[in-house]
């Protein structure tokens, strides 16, 4: 009987370290894909940063612009709130000077 369970127990063993030793290797293989598709994502971000580098002295001159465009248009809804308020006060409405706040 001791023979037995001897013989039980290798087998068990065995077969623990093989089921072991194949979840080890599929974790190798998925883990082994996995870098190599971060090396491809990674591969793919240096080339559209290599692509879009002459763009940094285009994009600091439509900044510029874009922020002229902005103080005027802030300046024109100025304007329009001040005549919308004398429009009001001509008609007889009540006039509400609105405030409008400067984002960011």
């Amino acid at each position: 009987m001791i023979a037995f369970l001897t013989g039980l127990t290798v087998a068990y063993a065995i077969i623990l370290i093989l089921v072991l030793a194949v979840s080890l290797i599929a974790i190798a293989a998925t883990l082994w894909r996995i870098g190599s598709s971060l090396a491809q994502i990674a591969q793919g971000v240096g080339l559209v940063e290599r692509q879009t580098a002459p763009l940094a002295g285009h994009m600091a001159a439509l900044n510029d612009g874009l922020a002229a465009v902005r103080a005027t248009l802030h300046s024109a809804t100025g304007h329009l709130a001040a005549t919308d308020a004398q429009l009001a006060g001509v008609l007889g409405e009540p006039a509400e000077l609105r405030v409008v706040s400067d984002v960011a």
